[in-house]
This record gives C-alpha cells, sequence and structure tokens, in this order.
C-alpha cells in the first residue's frame, strides 16, 4: 500500500512538472480519488470529497473550453455543444 501512495506522488510529480494544467489536474483528482477509495480518516473525508467535485469540474471546464476553441460554431455563436445522447441540455 504504501509504494502505490508513493507512486501516486511521482505521478502527480510528474504532471506538475509537465507544466501541462489538465494533466496535473488528473493526477490530482486520480491521487484523491484513491485516497479515499483506500479510507480517510472521517475529518479528512468531507474536505476530500469537496476537493474531488472541483476538481473533476475545474477539469470538465478545461475541457469544454478546448471544444469550444476546436469548434467554429461554438466560437462564433457562443453556444456549448451538447451530446446527442442529452438532447434537451440536462
Amino acid at each position: 500500500m504504501a509504494k502505490a501512495a508513493g507512486d501516486g506522488r511521482r505521478t502527480v510529480f510528474n504532471a506538475a512538472s509537465s507544466n501541462d494544467p489538465r494533466r496535473l489536474l488528473v493526477a490530482l483528482r486520480n491521487q484523491i480519488a484513491a485516497a479515499i477509495d483506500e479510507g480517510v480518516p472521517p475529518r479528512d473525508l468531507a474536505s476530500l470529497s469537496k476537493r474531488l467535485v472541483d476538481i473533476n469540474n475545474e477539469i470538465r471546464a478545461l475541457d469544454e473550453r478546448d471544444s469550444a476553441k476546436e469548434n467554429p460554431i461554438v466560437q462564433a455563436f457562443g453556444i456549448r455543444d451538447l451530446p446527442l445522447s442529452d438532447p434537451g441540455g440536462q
């Protein structure tokens, strides 16, 4: 178990060294999720869960921004592209 934690820190270190914000957020999200799955003290669970949700939202925002850059219609009209499985935007 200690080895996995060491590997997780190394992944976060490598992601931080890459100077890629999305890669760093994904590494942090995965490390926090792994820590929660392994079991954390109850006093830490709420804050880690909140941070996990916040990081996931940051990743989603980055992905949407990058998607908008690639789609000229989204750029022209300032609308968000909806997946076909979600026609109502819900």
